[in-house]
C-alpha cells in the first residue's frame, strides 16, 4: 500500500517593512513598460490566494495596500515573496525575454539596498546589502544604473536601450558607436559615413570646416577641432568597423572597457551638443 508524505508547511518569514513592499509594487505595477497591467496583477493575486485587490488611487497603490495588509494579517512576509515569484516566473516572459530582464533589473536595482535580489529563476533571494549608489549599481549588475551614475549622455540610451537591457555588451557598443555619425548627420543635414562624412563636416587640410565644436579662431581652437575630428575617425575605425565585420561569438567584451567606451562616446556627444555652423571665412562674426 502506497504511503503519502505530509506536505511540509512553508517556513514563515517576518513581514517586510512598508517601504520595501511599496518599492516592489512601484516597480512591478509601474504604468509604462515593463510594468504589469491591472489584469495581470489580478491574475497573479489569484495565484497567491488573494481573491480581490483592495482599493487604492492607482494599481501601484492598490497592490501595495493589498500585499502589505495581507502580510500584516498573516503576520508573515511569505505573501510578498510568493507574489514576486509568481510575477517573475520566467515562463511568463518566454515570448518577451527583454521584458523579464528589464523588470528583474529594475527590481534588483531597488532590492539590493535591502539585501535581496531576484534570481534568474525569478525567486526572491538574500544577498549582500548595498550601502551606496555606486555599490548598489555594482551589486545589481544593471548596466543602465552604472552608466547613469557615470553621467552617460542620454543620446546613447536612445540608440541602445534594448541592448543594455539584454546585457549584450557587443551589440551595445556597436549601436552606441553608430549613434555618433547618425548624430552628426542629424545636426548637419549632410549624408555619408565615416571619414568621408567627417571630412565633409569638419574640413580637411585643404578645405575649411562647415561646422565646428569651438570658435575655430585661434591656433588652439583649430588644433582642438582637428583632433576632435581625428577622434571621430578613430572611433569609427576602432569600435564601429570591427564589430560590423564579426559577431559577438568571436569577440568577447570586457566590462571595464565597455564602461570606458561609453564614457568616451558620452564625451563625443557632449561636444556635439555645442556644435555650430561656421560662416564663410571673413563673415564668421557675431
Amino acid at each position: 500500500m502506497a504511503t503519502t508524505t505530509p506536505q511540509q508547511t512553508p517556513k514563515k518569514i517576518p513581514p517586510f517593512r512598508p517601504d520595501f513592499v511599496k518599492g516592489v509594487c512601484d516597480v512591478l505595477a509601474q504604468t509604462d513598460f515593463p510594468g504589469l497591467s491591472g489584469s495581470e496583477i489580478n491574475s497573479l493575486l489569484q495565484m497567491v490566494r488573494i481573491h480581490e485587490r483592495e482599493p487604492g488611487g492607482n494599481k501601484r497603490e492598490s497592490l501595495y495596500i493589498t500585499l502589505y495588509n495581507t502580510q500584516i494579517r498573516q503576520q508573515a512576509g511569505n505573501i510578498v515573496g510568493g507574489f514576486i515569484a509568481k510575477a517573475m516566473n520566467p515562463a511568463r516572459y518566454a515570448a518577451h525575454p527583454a521584458r523579464f530582464n528589464d523588470l528583474r533589473d529594475q527590481l534588483n536595482e531597488f532590492l539590493v539596498f535591502y539585501g535581496y535580489s531576484v534570481s534568474d529563476a525569478g525567486k526572491l533571494t538574500t544577498g549582500k546589502s548595498a550601502s551606496s549608489i555606486s555599490e548598489g549599481a555594482a551589486l545589481a549588475g544593471r548596466l543602465q544604473t552604472e552608466l547613469r551614475r557615470r553621467g552617460c549622455h542620454a543620446e546613447l540610451f536612445r540608440y541602445c536601450d534594448e541592448e543594455l537591457i539584454s546585457r549584450s555588451l557587443f551589440h551595445a557598443i556597436s549601436e552606441a558607436s553608430k549613434s555618433i555619425p547618425e548624430r552628426v548627420r542629424s545636426i548637419t543635414g549632410l549624408a555619408g559615413d565615416g571619414a568621408a562624412l567627417y571630412d565633409g563636416v569638419f574640413g580637411t587640410n585643404r578645405e575649411l570646416p562647415l561646422w565646428s565644436i569651438n570658435a575655430y579662431e585661434s591656433e588652439s581652437d583649430i588644433s582642438g577641432h582637428r583632433g576632435f575630428k581625428n577622434l571621430l575617425i578613430g572611433i569609427h575605425g576602432h569600435f564601429r568597423n570591427p564589430r560590423a565585420h564579426t559577431n559577438r561569438i568571436l569577440q568577447d567584451e570586457v566590462l571595464i572597457d565597455f564602461y570606458d567606451a561609453f564614457s568616451l562616446f558620452s564625451y563625443i556627444h557632449r561636444r556635439l551638443d555645442s556644435m555650430k555652423k561656421l560662416l564663410p571665412r571673413g563673415d564668421n562674426r557675431d
